[in-house]
């Protein structure tokens, strides 16, 4: 089963954030839990990078250019 790309937007300036893996979340409803957040940091000289989740799914981050107060988006 092949899942869409992940792809969570951050503000300008951000350095840290703290996301949802949608496909964690879907697993975690499914099974009753719910432990599908994670966390991670970008460096401000980056515009993007690929992180994995506690499971291992790929979840691309990448910057909202000019936008400092962007809203985080999954």
């Amino acid at each position: 089963m092949s899942r869409l790309p992940q792809v969570v937007a951050v503000s300008a300036s951000a350095v840290s954030f703290t996301a949802v893996c949608a496909a964690c979340a879907d697993r975690d409803s499914a099974e009753g839990y719910s432990g599908s957040t994670f966390a991670g940091r970008l460096d401000p000289d980056l515009d993007g990078g690929t992180f994995l989740c506690r499971r291992g799914h790929p979840i691309r981050v990448e910057r909202v250019a000019g936008s400092a107060s962007a809203e985080v988006a999954a």
